[in-house]
């Protein structure tokens, strides 16, 4: 798959328009950890593309940690979801986790799977990040 940007966003010079919140259980006991960090892009997967090809991304080496949540991206820089994202995360009675926001408003939750082959889909196109 070939993307349609014309300068990826990684390699753009523009300010962020997006955040991204990369959620990770830690310890194995149902207590997740967060990591926010403001990327740049037109859309959601765009600014997905530009956490996941930029070299300080926690995703770089290892696309898909056994301990990824997902990670969710909102439009807009807010100070605020930066310091304490108003997400509950929570498992069902599956295991699985499962991620609702308090405000859905322009968010985009993007599970293991979706960003695993996101990473592909880079890798394939432009190499490893960094």
């Amino acid at each position: 798959m070939t993307f349609s940007w014309k300068i990826p966003p990684w390699e753009r010079h523009e300010d962020c328009t997006f955040l991204a919140v990369t959620l990770m259980e830690q310890g194995g006991n149902g207590h997740c950890g967060f990591s926010t960090e403001a990327v740049r892009g037109d859309d959601a997967i765009e600014a997905l593309a530009d956490l996941l090809m930029t070299p300080r991304s926690l995703l770089r080496l290892v696309p898909s940690p056994p301990t990824l949540i997902g990670v969710v991206v909102r439009r807009g820089i807010d100070v605020m979801w930066m310091a304490q994202p108003p997400l509950q995360v929570v498992r069902d009675d599956r295991g699985r986790w499962q991620v609702t926001p308090a405000d859905a408003s322009d968010l985009t939750v993007f599970s293991p799977t979706e960003i695993s082959g996101m990473v592909s889909r880079l890798q394939s196109q432009y190499g490893r990040a960094g």
